[in-house]
């Protein structure tokens, strides 16, 4: 079989990609909001899954963003801004009261350094994820001696600092920029290789993530999610990796979701949507009570598959059809040329 080709929406994204950050939010619906692991423990692996997802997309992104540019000056200024939304977002959106960790702010440094990472040969990102992988643990207790030391001498900004680089209590860029590395080696090999070699390769990575589960299941294997450990990491390259292989290598050419496609490439608007329901929901609804509720993850999941829909509707003119978030961030990054 030939290489495939990357596959066009009408509106000349990859309707796959974007489908694929729509899975990645619903997986974020349920590691937010799930009470307990689900059939088969499946809601137990949104946990592991969702935010190296994220970043994997981070370098698929890059990939297809730098196509066509005028070059890194360029790009790395477009992506200092999508950087510095997220940031902005993020403190933001941090005080709402939602029970969660918001994940923008740490995943504004890969978006930052993507587009550079984009340009490096597979041997060198390789070699970046694997010494991020192999240090993770040292750089993680290191880093949280330096955080309490920064929070100890009033230093909330070191303090901050130190947390989104290598000392986060879920996230870290050291953990992160193994998966936008891989997002990037992952898109450029499925573009290169027979369909079937790379369902083939995610199956094998898919079934190697089952079996560290089952050992862990087991107590044979002890690490839990967001722990920094070899074998979290590893849990998650072999997951998130071996999805995404075999989602590119399954789905049809011309195959797309609408609902699916359109949630995802409105996934900044959807995640500050998100925090507000939350905060709403535990500062009105149930005050005091835990957000861990399946209810509360179909209303997330529903909203997330209906709002863009209604929104694209409504607002056909580019960029502002992508959402409101995204329209106004591609408008600003347009003009940079």
């Amino acid at each position: 079989m030939s290489p495939r080709r990357a596959r066009r929406g009408v509106d000349g994204r990859d309707a796959r990609v974007d489908m694929l950050r729509g899975l990645a939010l619903v997986s974020m619906f349920v590691a937010h909001c799930a009470p307990n692991d689900g059939p088969f423990r499946l809601a137990a692996l949104t946990e592991f899954a969702t935010a190296p997802l994220f970043a994997l997309l981070i370098g698929i992104s890059a990939m297809i963003a730098d196509r066509g540019n005028a070059g890194l000056p360029v790009a790395f200024v477009r992506a200092g801004v999508r950087a510095a939304v997220l940031v902005a977002l993020g403190l933001w959106i941090e005080p709402w009261g939602a029970q969660v960790d918001v994940v923008l702010v740490y995943l504004a440094l890969p978006t930052l350094f993507a587009p550079l990472l984009a340009r490096l040969p597979d041997t060198v990102l390789l070699g970046i994820a694997t010494t991020s992988w192999a240090a993770a643990p040292a750089l993680l207790s290191w880093g949280r001696t330096r955080s309490t030391e920064a929070l100890v001498a009033g230093d909330d900004v070191g303090h901050r600092l130190w947390d989104i680089v290598l000392a986060g209590p879920h996230y870290r860029l050291t953990t992160l920029l193994v998966f936008t590395c891989l997002g990037i080696v992952l898109w450029r090999w499925t573009r290169g290789v027979p369909a079937w070699s790379a369902g083939l390769a995610g199956l094998v990575a898919l079934a190697g993530a089952a079996l560290l589960m089952a050992a862990k299941t087991s107590g044979r294997l002890a690490f839990e999610p967001y722990d920094g450990s070899h074998l979290e990491i590893v849990l998650e390259v072999l997951l998130v990796g071996g999805f995404a292989l075999a989602w590119f290598a399954v789905v049809p050419e011309r195959f797309c979701l609408p609902a699916l496609a359109a949630a995802g490439s409105m996934t900044l608007s959807v995640y500050v949507l998100q925090i507000a329901y939350l905060a709403w929901y535990v500062r009105e609804v149930h005050p005091g009570e835990r957000d861990d509720a399946w209810g509360n993850v179909g209303v997330l999941c529903v909203g997330a598959l209906v709002l863009p829909m209604v929104w694209r509707s409504l607002v056909s003119r580019e960029p502002w059809s992508r959402g409101p978030l995204e329209g106004a961030t591609a408008a600003v990054t347009r003009v940079i040329r």
